[in-house]
């Protein structure tokens, strides 16, 4: 290679690394960054859980599981009963 294509691709690369060297452009890349951390490790957790419930490793998490399942029915069923009061059509006068 020439002097002149060396000097080309040093100017060329410099151009580069001004444009990807922005504080907002850093700063996306760490929230991204920290979101498929997050995501990530929540996922492998989730996975990691159920495999361990499904080989029946961890038991009392299906009786937690079990607890945590009739709460929510039953709060659902309180909510479906709450009805607001029917107004009557049965005017006396």
């Amino acid at each position: 290679m020439s002097d002149k294509e060396i000097q080309n691709l040093n100017e060329n690369i410099q151009k580069l690394n001004q444009r990807m060297n922005s504080p907002f452009l850093a700063f996306f890349k760490g929230i991204l960054t920290g979101l498929g951390s997050v995501l990530g490790a929540g996922i492998a957790i989730i996975l990691i859980g159920w495999f361990l419930n499904v080989i029946g490793v961890i038991p009392a998490f299906q009786q937690q599981a079990t607890e945590w399942r009739e709460a929510f029915t039953s709060t659902q069923q309180s909510a479906q009963d709450f009805v607001a009061p029917e107004v009557s059509n049965n005017s006396e006068q």
